[in-house]
């Protein structure tokens, strides 16, 4: 039970400077018999201030208990006392606590109280303790006391909205790296996985068709394909352990590098027909998404649509950059829209401000279509 009373390093050191000035202060005011006036009972002045000097050790932990605590103790003290000393500086700090911890009502209406109270009583009294201008001031003091801790307390909660907004922000980003991860790891890795499996299971129903069959070709398509994806993989992996600017990254997917990804294609029996028209310096975001796409749609085609031509088409305007992929398999490739491709590939076009499309056709096969505005950041 005693953990829920302990004291805080700040609220020790900020009670232990304030009863060191109350008490020092007053006490040389009562030996050197420096008296205001006539005090009504000594006694009972010395038991508030040593109350107040107590209490406010336990600010933070019960703002709104201590500055009523001290509130009454200073109320009490000064007509009770003949000795005119700086005890209301813990009902000061006491004050200025409930406002900066957010209690702001509690404080401007304790503030109110004590304003109206030591404003009635000198005007009753004829100014008898103090003057009017020294009231006016003690006054203004009072009142802005509170209204600096309310400037405190919107501070203090502007930082820790800042906070969870900049958390929230952090975690947003590594999701979204994540998914950035995951579709480069399905796209690219995937494709080439993708490419040695149909090279594989053509290779096999050969052999035991014709046992003396030559599998060099295959073979080699295979090693190729399989380097290919190794270094992907590799350069993958170190971006992911040097993520700064100058991590060596190598080049990355482009369509400049259809080429080599079509006669792969064609190496595992698909007869695929490239078509580009057009050329113009191509944001490097734009590039690698209008590959992956075509990559990918490759890999559905020869893994789904069961299909004996492609046509891939890249047709670069002057404001847009369009991308399509169409075969004549079976025109609805079995897992295309519950898998990740069509989902990856889509986002792949709208987080660039791009559009995508993907379906059967009319008369047989399926179509996939992207398109992207060539004014995005580089």
């Amino acid at each position: 039970m005693l953990h829920r009373f302990s004291i805080s390093r700040m609220d020790l050191l900020v009670g232990v400077v304030n009863a060191v000035i109350v008490l020092s202060w007053t006490s040389a005011q009562w030996v050197m018999r420096i008296q205001d006036t006539q005090g009504l009972n000594e006694s009972l002045s010395w038991a508030m201030l040593f109350v107040s000097v107590a209490v406010l050790f336990y600010r933070s932990r019960f703002p709104l208990t201590v500055t009523l605590a001290t509130m009454v103790c200073t109320i009490v003290y000064y007509p009770a006392s003949s000795t005119d000393g700086p005890m209301l500086l813990a009902f000061v700090i006491a004050l200025y606590t409930l406002a900066a911890l957010g209690h702001l009502v509690a404080a401007g209406v304790i503030a109110a109280v004590v304003f109206l109270t030591v404003v009635i009583s000198e005007v009753l009294s004829d100014f008898a303790h103090m003057t009017e201008s020294e009231t006016i001031m003690l006054g203004g003091w009072i009142i802005a006391v509170p209204a600096i801790g309310a400037v405190v307390a919107h501070y203090r909660r502007y930082r820790a909205e800042t906070a969870v907004a900049l958390a929230e922000t952090q975690l947003r980003s590594v999701a979204e790296e994540r998914l950035r991860i995951a579709r480069e790891l399905h796209d690219a890795v995937g494709h080439h996985l993708s490419l040695i499996n149909v090279q594989t299971a053509a290779a096999l129903r050969k052999l035991r068709k014709d046992p003396l069959y030559r599998t060099e070709e295959t073979l080699q398509v295979i090693a190729d394909t399989s380097q290919l994806s190794l270094r992907e993989l590799r350069a993958m992996v170190g971006v992911l352990r040097e993520p700064g600017e100058d991590s060596p990254t190598g080049p990355g997917p482009s369509l400049e590098q259809l080429p080599s990804l079509v006669a792969a294609a064609r190496a595992s029996g698909l007869e695929v027909e490239l078509r580009v028209d057009g050329s113009a310096a191509l944001p490097v975001a734009v590039d690698a998404a209008a590959y992956r796409v075509v990559q990918e749609s490759l890999t559905n085609v020869l893994r789904h649509a069961k299909a004996k031509r492609v046509q891939v088409k890249v047709v670069t305007g002057t404001s847009t950059l369009a991308v399509a992929v169409i075969d004549d398999g079976l025109g609805d490739p079995k897992g295309a829209k519950a898998g990740n491709g069509l989902t990856g590939m889509r986002e792949r076009a709208e987080s660039l401000g791009g559009t995508f499309t993907a379906g059967p056709r009319d008369d047989g096969g399926f179509s996939v279509e992207a398109t992207w505005p060539l004014e995005v950041d580089r």
